[in-house]
């Protein structure tokens, strides 16, 4: 499962789409409820090509998301809104949240825990990620990525990668398609979370 934070983003979103089409992938972008009020045109174009759309919060501001149990639920249902105007489909709902930063730990680990609870009383399932190419911190290279990609899958047999495509992460565009022929070359098949939620 290839998913992709934060976005969309003018930039970097369509690169990324261009080179999952090309290379036949469906995949998950968790969007933020902001971003998608300012590119409402991407997330539909994601939609259309088959991708999975997430929910990961309205602001990704932790003071503001973590501010209590309740607030995760708000920013949540604010993203749903944004999500369902772009789609121009009220009826359309993610049912999969992202927590930003995880839902483990943290200085905000006892509001993440209560927020679970109140998501589960939602019927909305939420998800981290058990590999990643550490593409949001310091000043990664292409070979840190794919490095940290390799470091991070070691001997799983199911993988959920983490990746961004926020404005800032040329990076991750530029070394995508050397992601994704490391994961086929070691036997992984891709998927999105159509093929579980649905």
């Amino acid at each position: 499962y290839l998913t992709f934070d934060d976005g969309p983003s003018k930039n970097i979103t369509p690169q990324i789409l261009e080179t999952l089409e090309k290379e036949g992938i469906k995949a998950t972008f968790f969007v933020l409820g902001s971003r998608v009020d300012l590119y409402p045109e991407l997330l539909k174009q994601e939609y259309e090509a088959g991708h999975y759309i997430a929910n990961h919060s309205y602001t990704h501001e932790y003071t503001e998301v973590y501010d209590s149990p309740e607030a995760v639920l708000d920013e949540f249902e604010r993203t749903e809104k944004s999500i369902q105007e772009a789609l121009e489909n009220p009826e359309y709902h993610t049912c999969l949240f992202r927590f930003p930063g995880g839902s483990e730990g943290g200085k905000y680990k006892n509001v993440k825990s209560e927020a679970k609870k109140l998501l589960e009383e939602n019927n909305i399932a939420y998800i981290n990620w058990n590999a990643l190419t550490r593409d949001a911190e310091g000043k990664p290279t292409a070979e840190s990525l794919v490095e940290d990609l390799k470091a991070t899958v070691g001997d799983k047999k199911r993988v959920v990668v983490l990746m961004h495509d926020t404005g800032t992460k040329q990076l991750t565009a530029d070394t995508l398609p050397e992601v994704i022929e490391y994961l086929r070359d070691e036997g992984f098949i891709f998927k999105n979370f159509y093929d579980i939620m649905y």
